[in-house]
């Protein structure tokens, strides 16, 4: 099957919706056509010229960013500056760019619980949270003796959850009826004429970010040739969605063992550091990309180290009395770690609805910044 960049966008949008973006943020389509087809997506941080001559050179009619490349406005397309210089290689190239950013940030699976889960932090909790991903109860019908192959593909980290419990379900015995009209191909009974099935009604609970990624898994592993099911909007809020995670560390570590186990993480030989490092660390608040603003809540919600991507001068008041630090990686760094693992996601997702699109990501990336 061929996608083209509005089912793409749409595929996104199911699993990143761009509603989740705050308000001047800019996502989604930026320069193209959204009837174009695409076999090939390159996924990076920004659309840089080393990343578009990448894109180009591979033939990918797609670039997928987490950066916009436009953010300001601006009255002017010159060759001669890089934005307008970008715009017109994407343009010639007859190439698409869209971006998911703090749309990518809040998301489940997205950058920041990307850095949670790569630091190691247990029972991560959203560090700012601004919204609800709300809950929807998925109902379908199965004919008996496939409830558990059903299940399996519909449960998974997000779908099923229900507390500190994974694979909740409910199933309830009934019987179905159909007639399979001419040109049907039936997995039980015969063409016009009615059939009677013995079907589980299967219950599970689903986040509204993972709905169309779940329906895709629900019709790969359904037998019926057409799957009957419902979707309930439910009264309770759904989790929580914000900027940055913070945890607990499986056992505490030395400041020592925090600052070689980040500088690893982040690909860095050196980080900048604020605060009056803690002996011991037991417990990690992290956010990626601009995070200054958010180093009050690491320290009342109780973290002794504060990992973030950039930090503003005066956000780092001096003169701090108690033992809290805040390790900066730089901005870049700590969110290009994420593109590969960003790569991999997308063409999960655009598989699973049966496109046959490649997605990698960019190798020629390289820090805005040099140090010398």
């Amino acid at each position: 099957m061929t996608a083209t960049v509005k089912d793409i966008l749409a595929c996104l949008d199911a699993a990143y919706p761009f509603s989740w973006a705050v308000p001047e943020d800019r996502v989604g389509l930026q320069v193209g056509d959204p009837d174009a087809a695409v076999t090939t997506v390159l996924v990076a941080l920004e659309a840089s010229p080393p990343v578009v001559a990448e894109a180009r050179d591979q033939g990918a009619q797609l670039l997928l960013t987490h950066h916009p490349l436009l953010y300001q406005p601006f009255t002017e397309i010159r060759e001669d500056r890089p934005v307008g210089n970008l715009l017109v290689a994407l343009i010639r190239a007859q190439m698409a760019a869209v971006a998911c950013h703090t749309n990518l940030d809040l998301a489940p699976k997205g950058l920041n619980d990307h850095l949670a889960r790569e630091l190691g932090l247990l029972d991560p909790e959203v560090l700012a949270p601004l919204r609800r991903d709300a809950w929807r109860k998925l109902t379908v019908f199965v004919p008996t003796g496939y409830e558990d192959r059903v299940r399996t593909a519909l449960c998974d980290d997000q779908v099923g959850v229900i507390g500190r419990y994974s694979h909740c379900t409910f199933a309830a015995r009934g019987q179905g009826t159909y007639l399979p009209l001419e040109g049907a191909r039936p997995f039980r009974g015969e063409v016009a004429a009615l059939s009677r099935a013995e079907e589980s009604r299967l219950e599970v609970v689903v986040p509204e970010s993972a709905v169309a990624p779940t329906l895709a898994r629900l019709k790969a592993a359904h037998p019926y040739e057409v799957v009957a099911y419902d979707l309930y909007p439910l009264a309770d809020a759904g989790p929580v969605l914000g900027f940055g995670r913070v945890g607990r560390l499986p056992q505490a570590l030395s400041w020592e063992e925090v600052v070689n186990r980040v500088k690893e993480l982040f690909g860095v030989t050196g980080v900048r550091v604020w605060g009056r490092p803690p002996a011991a660390v037991s417990r990690v608040a992290v956010c990626g990309g601009s995070g200054g603003d958010l180093m009050g809540q690491a320290q009342q919600n109780g973290a002794s180290v504060y990992v973030t991507g950039e930090v503003r001068h005066h956000q780092a008041v001096p003169g701090l009395g108690e033992e809290f630090a805040l390790i900066e990686v730089g901005h870049f760094a700590s969110e290009v770690v994420f593109m590969p693992v960003w790569a991999e996601q997308v063409g999960q997702l655009l598989r699973a609805q049966g496109w046959e699109v490649q997605v990698r990501a960019a190798v020629s990336e390289m820090p805005p910044f040099k140090i010398i």
